[in-house]
């Protein structure tokens, strides 16, 4: 490979750096606007990108910029705690990322994780401690494991929504489910994966 310019590497970190956190490309668009180029600037660094060998894309497509040699692992940002329990508060914020291996993400989508506190999960094999990967979306088939706020509190249970009711299922022989409005839940992201560190 060739050696690229200080722009064409800062370009090549925003490209590698949005890959990581969204799952997808971003479009030359999104390279001007973070450099504050022309549409036209954007596009020779791309275009000097695919040239020296560091990418490849189809122009067809606005977010089709690929890494010829995509990292194994990516970092994701960690967005605050969640309760495997009965609810915690809104999250408490942690300036933290968390380095996840890449066959965790899959497709288009942004993706957080969340530090688990409690053990109404301990039955799926989540632990108090745990980092749980999950995939942001707003809508999730019953039986899934989620992340959700209900009431302002967030919690990691098994959803199952009913007519009006939705009922959050702790993985805990010992806990009973939670039963709630569906105007009172909100769904806010879909388990994917689990990181566990050992002292």
């Amino acid at each position: 490979m060739k050696e690229l310019t200080e722009k064409q590497k800062k370009v090549l970190d925003f490209i590698t750096s949005y890959i990581q956190q969204n799952g997808y490309s971003p479009s030359i668009r999104d390279i001007a606007k973070h450099f504050k180029l022309t549409p036209r600037g954007a596009h020779i660094h791309v275009i000097a990108l695919e040239k020296k060998g560091y990418i490849t894309r189809n122009p067809k497509n606005s977010r089709s910029i690929s890494l010829i040699k995509r990292p194994e692992s990516v970092s994701i940002p960690v967005k605050g705690k969640i309760s495997a329990g009965l609810g915690i508060e809104m999250f408490e914020i942690i300036d933290e990322e968390i380095e996840i291996p890449i066959r965790m993400i899959s497709g288009f989508g942004n993706y957080f994780a969340l530090k688990v506190e409690g053990d109404s999960m301990i039955d799926a094999h989540i632990m108090d401690g745990d980092y749980v990967i999950l995939k942001k979306q707003y809508r999730i088939p019953n039986g899934q494991i989620a992340a959700v706020i209900f009431n302002d509190k967030v919690t990691l249970k098994r959803f199952y929504h009913k007519k009006e009711k939705v009922e959050l299922v702790p993985e805990n022989k010992n806990m009973k489910p939670i039963t709630c409005d569906t105007s009172n839940v909100k769904v806010i992201g879909k388990l994917v994966g689990i990181i566990r560190f050992y002292e």
